[in-house]
């Protein structure tokens, strides 16, 4: 698979026109380089950290190093994007793993915004993921996640590679 989230809108291709403005784009999408990916019902996709850091919301000053992973399966294909259900994974934070426990998902049809939210034991977390391209044969991305453990909130920002 060539990517699971697509170059972003604001990439060019050589052939297409560099004047046009944002409202040409919307009305004409076939002038983007945006591609709509190709994902199947039952495909697994894998988030895995290389980098990561968290921070306390409303403490900035408990902060350290974060890390994770997360698996998704795609359980819809639609026109406008892919339903994904949140099948494992684990998250570090604050000193402690969390083993992911379910969860769902949505990923737009040019795979590159992502949105969801998940649980962890007793612990609630939203996500975004973010697609950042290719370097070499990895495809990269950034998963930001609001994770609540009872009364604690912690933020996290991870650089993940993406398989599919």
């Amino acid at each position: 698979m060539a990517l699971l989230f697509a170059y972003p809108a604001m990439a060019a291709s050589p052939s297409t026109p560099q004047n046009l403005s944002a409202q040409q784009l919307l009305q004409n999408p076939q002038n983007g380089s945006l591609q709509r990916i190709q994902l199947s019902v039952g495909q697994t996709i894998t988030l895995t950290s290389v980098a990561g850091g968290y921070w306390q919301v409303g403490d900035r000053s408990v902060n350290g190093t974060a890390s994770g992973s997360m698996t998704l399966t795609v359980s819809g294909a639609f026109k406008g994007g892919y339903s994904l259900s949140v099948t494992g994974g684990s998250l570090s934070i604050n000193g402690a793993t969390y083993a992911i426990s379910g969860g769902s998902a949505e990923l737009g049809p040019y795979g590159v915004h992502m949105v969801g939210q998940g649980q962890a034991g007793t612990a609630l977390f939203l996500f975004t993921g973010r697609d950042l391209g290719k370097f070499g044969a990895t495809s990269y991305g950034i998963l930001r996640i609001d994770f609540q453990n009872g009364s604690s909130e912690f933020a996290a920002r991870l650089l993940v590679t993406i398989t599919a």
